[in-house]
């Protein structure tokens, strides 16, 4: 398997992506990396038209990996904001989803246990 094709999908991935969670996504100009096992970008989407009202932001941090098999694994991570500020289950930062078999389905809420994500309480 190519480097290329470990994100050659992405297109298809981020589309739908934005289907599951209802809200169109975009990506973070400057934010992909791709290496040879790995690729990720930074999206973000806004539930609704902008108003002067309740404003629901995403980020989503699409990540991709390469598997043992040859085959690709995609998973994304997805922060949810309601005014500029993160929203989540209790004790947990964002919610976990992922690609299989075409589609995309929940794998539930994550902790952020090292404080990978502290720096994104706020956007």
């Amino acid at each position: 398997m190519k480097d290329v094709d470990l994100w050659s999908e992405h297109v298809e991935w981020l589309k739908s992506l934005s289907l599951f969670l209802g809200c169109p996504l975009r990506i973070v100009q400057g934010s992909e990396t791709i290496e040879v096992d790995a690729a990720s970008a930074t999206l973000e989407g806004m539930v609704g038209t902008p108003h002067p009202g309740i404003t629901i932001e995403l980020v989503v941090k699409l990540l991709v990996t390469r598997r043992d098999d040859c085959g690709v694994a995609v998973w994304a991570l997805v922060f949810f904001f309601i005014d500029k500020r993160r929203v989540a289950e209790q004790g947990k930062c964002c919610l976990a989803v992922e690609w299989r078999e075409g589609q995309w389905s929940r794998r539930g809420w994550e902790s952020d246990a090292d404080g990978e994500w502290a720096g994104l309480e706020t956007l």
